[in-house]
């Protein structure tokens, strides 16, 4: 019995060590095929028999180093990208008009000048100061009657602008009367002569000169119904001329009216009139308190023989000066 059980477990042990085999031998195949699969972790046979593996540590030869000179293996974006310049602005300088005209001996306008960049130092200057004359500050007075080149230069940047300045108006001639400066009430409004001027004068071509000179904001040249609606009984008066610019706009900060009347009795009709235009504006009309402001201050009805004007406007005494020396 114990030999069966001692040729048994023999048995045993021999067909297990026949399965397993010696170690190193039945696997070599494989473990050379798998190691053949990648360079970097195959093992080298030094001549003693002795195998080393290559550190993995080191760099790879067969890589590019990224930290060659020529950046060819760099991933960062400021080693391959060269710094790009903001863009910089363009300087400017320009006037608020290029060609405007004075209708008077002493009548004023005032230029302004808008440059980019700020700071420089602004220089004026009239090409004829027989004709018009310039101010530090950009006042140009008319002298005689002619043209002239007002030219600003600015220190900062050394550009230059430049306007033309017609002085344009009849010489006047010796006379009986001349008109009546008028006198200017609280409200803004101005009487004057009454007699009939010689010659006829053309309001449509002096209201778009003056509304080229001065900027009046949104104004329109009103019709029948709304020239009634705004100046109630203006439509009944019989005129050879009539332009009433106005605006149905709550921001209101001018309006501009001339009228010539085909009977001299209908100027205070027409003066009436715009007073009461100006009286409602400045008592609630206006609404805004800069409008409120303009309407009180810079408001003016004046005549001259039969014609008649109202303006409102921040520079009304130019206006005024300009309407007088139509006569």
């Amino acid at each position: 019995m114990k030999r069966r059980v001692f040729a048994l477990t023999l048995a045993l042990s021999m067909v297990l060590l026949a399965a397993c085999g010696p170690k190193g031998e039945d696997n070599s195949s494989g473990n050379q095929s798998s190691s053949t699969g990648s360079n970097s972790d195959m093992s080298t046979m030094a001549p003693d028999g002795s195998t080393s593996i290559p550190d993995s540590s080191a760099p790879d030869a067969s890589q590019p180093d990224g930290s060659q000179p020529d950046g060819s293996g760099s991933t960062s974006s400021d080693s391959s990208q060269p710094p790009v310049d903001e863009p910089q602005a363009q300087a400017s300088l320009s006037l608020n008009r290029s060609d405007f005209t004075l209708f008077k001996a002493g009548a004023t306008f005032q230029m302004k000048a808008k440059a980019d960049p700020a700071g420089g130092v602004l220089a004026w200057k009239s090409s004829d100061e027989s004709v018009a004359t310039v101010s530090d500050k950009g006042l140009v007075t008319a002298v005689a009657v002619g043209n002239a080149t007002i030219t600003v230069t600015d220190s900062e940047t050394g550009l230059t602008a430049s306007c033309i300045v017609r002085c344009n108006w009849e010489e006047q001639k010796p006379e009986e009367g001349g008109p009546a400066d008028g006198s200017d009430s609280s409200s803004g409004s101005s009487s004057g002569d009454t007699s009939t001027p010689a010659g006829n004068v053309d309001l449509s071509a002096f209201a778009s000169d003056i509304m080229g000179q001065y900027e009046f904001g949104m104004l329109q040249l009103l019709d029948a119904d709304l020239m009634e609606q705004l100046y109630p009984g203006m439509g009944a008066v019989s005129a050879e001329q009539k332009l009433i610019y106005g605006t149905l706009m709550t921001m209101n900060n001018g309006e501009f009216g001339l009228v010539q009347v085909k009977d001299s009795k209908d100027v205070d009709t027409v003066k009436s009139i715009f007073q009461t235009r100006i009286d409602g504006m400045i008592n609630g009309g206006a609404w805004y308190p800069e409008p409120t402001r303009i309407w009180t201050e810079n408001s003016r009805v004046v005549s001259n023989g039969n014609y008649v004007m109202m303006v409102v406007h921040e520079n009304c005494d130019a206006i005024v000066d300009a309407f007088n020396a139509l006569f």
